[in-house]
C-alpha cells in the first residue's frame, strides 16, 4: 500500500485501505446515523422523511450530539449559500458557528444541543446579499434546516445545511429558489401524470 495507508481485511472483501473504509463516516446518513438514532427509537430511514424536523427534532439532535462527541466535535454551524455568493463572493458560503456546550456557574462545561438549535438559527443579515446597504435592525437573517441535504462533519465542526431567509420570509440564499423550483416541478409533474 501507499505510505500512510494501512491495509484492511474485511470478511468477504478484497483488501481495502483504511481511508476507503472510513469513507462516509463523517456524514450523518445510513449506518452512521442508524448507530446513533437507534438509542433514540429511530432509524436512518427517518431522515428520508422530510417531515422529521416537525416530529423528531429533539431525538435527532440527541443522536447528532452523541455522534459529535464520539468524533470530538464541539461546534455546530448552520451552513448556507447567500445570494451574493455567485457573483460577489464566488464559492462563498455563510456559516453561523455555535458551541455545543454551555458553562455552569462553577465554570464546568456541560453538553447542550437541542432540536430547536438544530432546526433554526439567527444571524445578522445586513451584509447579505447587497454588502450591508440595509439597516441592521431590518436585516435580521434566519437559518432553517434543509432536511433535503445531509448533515456532515469537518474537523471538530458539525455542518447543518440550512436555507437563509429574511425576517419577512424573502429568499436571501441560493437554495430557496432551487427548492421552490423542485417543489413546482414535482407538483406540476404529478398533475400532468394524473391527467
Amino acid at each position: 500500500p501507499a505510505p500512510g495507508l494501512v491495509p484492511f481485511q474485511a470478511s468477504g472483501f478484497a483488501s481495502v485501505s483504511a481511508p476507503a473504509v472510513q469513507y462516509g463516516d463523517k456524514c450523518f446518513v445510513g449506518v452512521v446515523a442508524d448507530k446513533y438514532l437507534k438509542p433514540q427509537g429511530l432509524s436512518a430511514a427517518t431522515l428520508h422523511d422530510w417531515t422529521w424536523p416537525t416530529k423528531h427534532s429533539d431525538a435527532v439532535a440527541n443522536a447528532i450530539l452523541a455522534w459529535g462527541k464520539d468524533n470530538n466535535a464541539t461546534v455546530f454551524t448552520h451552513w448556507f449559500q447567500p445570494l451574493g455568493a455567485n457573483n460577489v463572493r464566488p464559492g462563498g458560503t455563510g456559516q453561523v458557528h455555535n458551541d455545543m456546550m454551555v458553562f455552569k456557574k462553577d465554570g464546568q462545561p456541560i453538553w447542550k444541543f437541542s432540536g430547536k438549535e438544530l432546526l433554526r438559527g439567527e444571524t445578522d443579515g445586513s451584509s447579505y446579499p447587497n454588502g450591508g446597504m440595509r439597516a441592521t435592525h431590518t436585516a435580521g437573517g434566519y437559518t432553517v434546516l434543509d432536511a433535503s441535504s445531509p448533515i456532515f462533519m469537518r474537523g471538530d465542526v458539525i455542518y447543518i445545511p440550512t436555507i437563509f431567509m429574511s425576517w419577512t420570509g424573502l429568499a436571501t440564499d441560493e437554495k430557496i429558489p432551487l427548492l421552490r423550483s423542485c417543489e413546482a416541478l414535482t407538483r406540476e409533474g404529478k398533475r400532468l401524470l394524473k391527467n
